[in-house]
């Protein structure tokens, strides 16, 4: 028997937060079925009907509580699947620059994760190694996202 392929496709958006030198990753708890404990920068799922603009502000308002105003800097795209049977998804990558330092910015994360930390390039370097980033070695993992993000900033 021959298996159909799944049309859905699932779109995410991924939004890399920059505030002076640092860029602003968050923490999955431990008890995540996808990437438990691993650290990361914000985003989620485009929901039916949303733009892309829509999404990004959504997302970034829900899971760390900034309102974002002004440009959003498109970085790279990739595709993954779980498994053989799950549908394709989508991840589009966005640069956001906030103006002011990172203390300017009052943090508040939603309950589906469980840290946040502002952190340089080299910490992220760091944290890359111990292998605390989602997609330690993929062209875009986390820290490979920071990398691109530094180009356009």
């Amino acid at each position: 028997m021959s298996e159909k392929m799944n049309p859905l496709q699932i779109v995410s958006v991924i939004v890399v937060i920059k505030s002076s030198k640092k860029y602003l990753l968050v923490q999955r708890h431990e008890a995540d079925e996808v990437f438990p404990g691993k650290w990361q920068n914000v985003g989620g799922k485009v929901e039916l009907g949303e733009t892309i603009e829509e999404a990004i502000k959504r997302e970034v308002k829900e899971e760390v509580g900034i309102r974002l105003k002004g440009r959003k800097v498109f970085l790279q795209s990739y595709s993954w699947k779980k498994d053989r049977k799950s549908p394709v998804r989508l991840g589009l990558i966005f640069l956001v620059n906030l103006s002011g330092k990172p203390g300017d910015h009052k943090i508040k994360l939603n309950k589906e994760l469980a840290d946040c930390r502002w952190l340089e390039v080299e910490k992220a370097k760091e944290f890359n190694r111990q292998n605390k980033l989602i997609g330690r070695g993929s062209p875009t993992g986390t820290f490979n996202q920071l990398l691109k993000a530094e180009i356009f900033t």
